[in-house]
C-alpha cells in the first residue's frame, strides 16, 4: 500500500506565515520610505521633548541641514522666538486634548541663516500602550506664496508706483475717522499737479513716474500726526488727510500748510538725471464735528480743486459758500440725466474680446453711451458716476440688460448662436432687491439662456455684506450666468475675494497692461495674478491691449482672452452686427 503524503506540520506553517508577514511588512515599509522620501514637504516625528526623531530627505532640500546631524536636536532651536513660544504652547494643547491638530505659520532659519516661512501641521501620536509618545507632522515651505499674498495685499491698499495709500485705504481711513466717535477738527487737502502731462510728453513716462514718487515723499513730510495720511488718488492727484486741528484756527493753519506745500512743489525737483519744475492746484475742505459722508467730502474737495485749476492754476481754494452754490448747477446735470433716462437717449456699443488667435470673437463687452441732443455722443466716464450719485443707475442698468438680451435674440435668429455679452453691473444695481427677478424676466422675455451673459462686477459689490453677495452670485451661477471680477488689482482686490467669491473670470485692468513688459511693477503684478488665476481655474481677460509687445508677453503667460484697440475699438450696433454675422 503506497505511503500517504504528509503536509507541513504546524511549526512549519507558523514559520511560513511569519516569513510572509515579515516580507509584507518589509514591502510596506519600503513603499512608505519611497513615498515619504520623494515628498517635497518635510515629514517629521518629534519626541515629547520636541527633539527630532525622524526626518525625510526633504529636510535637507528645504533647510540645508543634514538629516543625521539634526536627529536628537530640538525642533525650536531654529524657530523665531515668538513663533517658538506659540508652537510650544500649541504642542502642549495637543497633549491636553484642547486641540486635535496644530497648524501654524512659523519663521524658520535655514542652514545659511536665511529666514523662511514654514507652515507647520502636527498631531500627537501614541505608542502601543496608548500613551502619548510624541508628535508627527509636516513642514511646508510657503515663503514664496506668503510673499505673493503680502505683495497683492499691499497693492490692494497702496499705490503701486509711489507706495503711499490708495483710494481704498483712504476711504476706509476716512470712514473710521468720521464714524461719529471722533470730535476733533480735520481737513482734506486735494492736490493736483499742473501740466503734469507735459512732463510725460517732454521727458517720458519714466521721468513722470519718478516725479510722482518725489512728490509723494514731499507730501508725507506734512503728515506728522498719528492719524494723518497721504494717498494717491490716481494719475497726478494726491490727498492729504490732516487730523487734530484746532477748530478756531484751522483756516489759518491750513492756509499756511497749503502755501508751504505749494511752495515746496514749485521748487525744482530731481527726477532721475533731470531737474524739472511743476506747480500744483489745491482744494481744501475743513471737516468739523458735524456728521458727513466721505463721498460728500470728496465732492466738496473736487469742487474746490476744480475751481483752483480753472481760475489760473498754482493756487489754493477752500470749499466755501460760493462753491456751495455751484452744487446747484450740478443739479442741472441731474435733470438732464433724468431726461435722458425718460427719453431713452442712451445707446449701446460693443467691444469684442478675442482669443489667442486674435480672430475668433466669443464674447463682447457692452458699453453705454449717451447721445446728448446738444453735446453729441458722451463717454460713460462723464455721466455714469452721476447716474450712480443721482440713483438713476438702477433704471439705466435695467435698460442695458434688456437691450443686451434683445440684441442677443436678434443675432441668434440671424445665425450667431455662440456669442456671449459681458455686461457691467454696478454695486447699487447688484444690491437692488429686484435684481435677480429682473434678470429672470429678461431671460424669459427674450428666450435667452444664462450662458449667453456674463456680469462684470467690481469688488465693491461685497463691501457691505459679503455673505449676501455670495448668495446672489450663486443664484446667478445657477442660472448659467458667468461672473467676472473687473479691474482686478486697482483698488480693493485681495486674495480673500478670489477665495470666497464664486467668480469665473478675472479681468486684469488696463492700467497694468499698459506698462508691459518693461514696467517691472506691472509685469510682476500681471504674472502673479495670472499664475494665481490659473491655479484657481479662472478665465483671464487682459484689458487695454494696444500693441503686439503687450500681446506677446500676455500670450507667454497663457492669457485666455484679449480686449483692446489692437484688435477692435468699441463699435456701434450696426458695425458690430456686420462684424459677427
Amino acid at each position: 500500500m503506497p505511503q500517504r503524503h504528509k503536509g507541513p506540520n504546524p511549526g512549519e506553517l507558523l514559520s511560513q506565515a511569519q516569513n510572509r508577514l515579515i516580507e509584507h511588512l518589509q514591502a510596506s515599509e519600503k513603499r512608505y520610505q519611497d513615498l515619504v522620501g520623494h515628498l517635497r514637504d518635510v515629514v517629521f516625528h518629534l519626541d515629547l521633548e520636541l527633539r527630532w526623531t525622524f526626518l525625510n530627505q526633504a529636510w535637507y532640500s528645504l533647510t540645508g541641514f543634514i538629516v543625521g546631524e539634526s536627529l536628537g536636536k530640538e525642533f525650536l532651536n531654529d524657530v523665531e522666538a515668538k513663533d517658538a513660544r506659540r508652537c510650544s504652547m500649541g504642542f502642549s494643547d495637543l497633549l491636553c486634548c484642547q486641540k486635535a491638530e496644530l497648524t501654524e505659520e512659523i519663521t524658520f532659519f535655514n542652514a545659511d541663516g536665511e529666514a523662511r516661512i514654514f507652515e507647520l501641521s502636527a498631531r500627537a501620536v501614541r505608542d502601543e500602550t496608548g500613551r502619548y509618545a510624541g508628535f508627527a507632522g509636516i513642514l511646508s515651505d510657503i515663503t514664496v506664496r506668503v510673499a505673493a499674498e503680502n505683495k497683492i495685499s499691499f497693492m490692494a491698499y497702496h499705490d503701486a508706483l509711489t507706495g503711499v495709500a490708495n483710494r481704498r485705504l483712504l476711504i476706509e481711513h476716512l470712514t473710521d475717522r468720521l464714524s461719529g466717535h471722533q470730535h476733533d477738527c480735520a481737513a482734506i487737502i486735494y492736490i493736483d499737479l499742473d501740466n503734469f502731462k507735459q512732463v510725460n510728453d517732454h521727458y517720458g513716462h519714466s521721468t513722470g513716474d519718478q516725479l510722482l514718487c518725489e512728490v509723494s515723499q514731499t507730501l508725507q513730510e506734512f503728515a506728522l500726526k498719528e492719524h494723518d495720511l497721504v494717498a494717491r488718488m490716481g494719475g497726478d492727484e494726491f490727498v492729504i488727510f490732516l487730523s487734530g486741528l484746532d477748530a478756531h484756527s484751522a483756516q489759518a493753519e491750513l492756509t499756511a500748510i497749503t502755501e508751504n506745500i505749494r511752495a515746496r512743489l514749485n521748487k525744482p525737483l530731481l527726477a532721475g538725471y533731470l531737474t524739472t519744475q511743476i506747480s500744483s492746484s489745491i482744494g481744501v475742505v475743513i471737516v468739523d464735528s458735524e456728521p458727513i459722508q466721505y463721498s460728500d467730502i470728496f465732492r466738496f474737495a473736487d469742487a474746490a480743486l476744480y475751481c483752483a485749476k480753472h481760475t489760473g492754476k498754482n493756487r489754493v481754494r477752500f470749499y466755501d459758500e460760493e462753491l456751495r452754490q455751484s452744487e446747484q448747477r450740478r443739479q442741472k446735470l441731474e435733470t438732464e440725466l433724468a431726461t435722458a433716462v425718460s427719453l431713452q437717449q442712451f445707446e449701446l456699443h460693443f467691444q469684442p474680446l478675442v482669443d489667442r488667435s486674435g480672430k475668433r470673437i466669443h464674447k463682447a463687452e457692452v458699453l453705454l453711451r449717451w447721445r446728448h441732443p446738444q453735446k453729441g455722443l458722451i463717454n460713460p466716464a462723464e455721466f455714469i458716476p452721476h447716474l450712480e450719485a443721482y440713483g438713476l443707475i438702477i433704471p439705466v442698468g435695467k435698460w442695458v440688460l434688456q437691450q443686451s438680451c434683445r440684441y442677443l435674440q436678434y443675432w441668434r435668429e440671424a445665425g450667431n448662436t455662440s456669442l456671449c455679452l459681458s455686461v457691467n453691473v454696478s454695486a447699487n444695481q447688484f444690491n437692488h432687491p429686484g435684481f435677480i427677478e429682473c434678470i429672470e424676466q429678461c431671460l424669459q422675455d427674450y428666450r435667452i439662456v444664462g450662458s449667453q451673459l456674463e456680469f462684470e462686477l467690481t469688488e465693491g459689490v461685497a463691501l457691505t455684506d459679503i455673505e449676501a453677495a455670495i448668495e446672489k452670485m450663486l443664484k446667478l451661477r445657477s442660472m448659467g450666468i458667468r461672473i467676472a471680477l473687473d479691474d482686478f488689482g486697482t483698488g480693493y482686490s485681495s486674495l480673500s475675494y478670489l477665495k470666497h467669491l464664486p467668480i469665473n473670470t478675472l479681468k486684469i485692468d488696463q492700467s497694468f497692461v499698459q506698462g508691459l513688459p518693461h514696467d517691472g511693477y506691472d509685469a510682476a503684478i500681471v504674472e502673479t495674478t495670472m499664475v494665481m488665476a490659473h491655479h484657481l481655474g479662472l478665465t483671464v481677460v487682459a484689458e487695454g491691449v494696444e500693441n503686439t509687445i503687450q500681446l506677446d508677453f500676455l500670450k507667454r503667460l497663457n492669457c485666455h482672452y484679449y480686449q483692446g484697440f489692437l484688435f477692435h475699438p468699441p463699435l456701434d450696433t450696426d458695425q458690430f452686427s456686420k462684424l459677427i454675422l
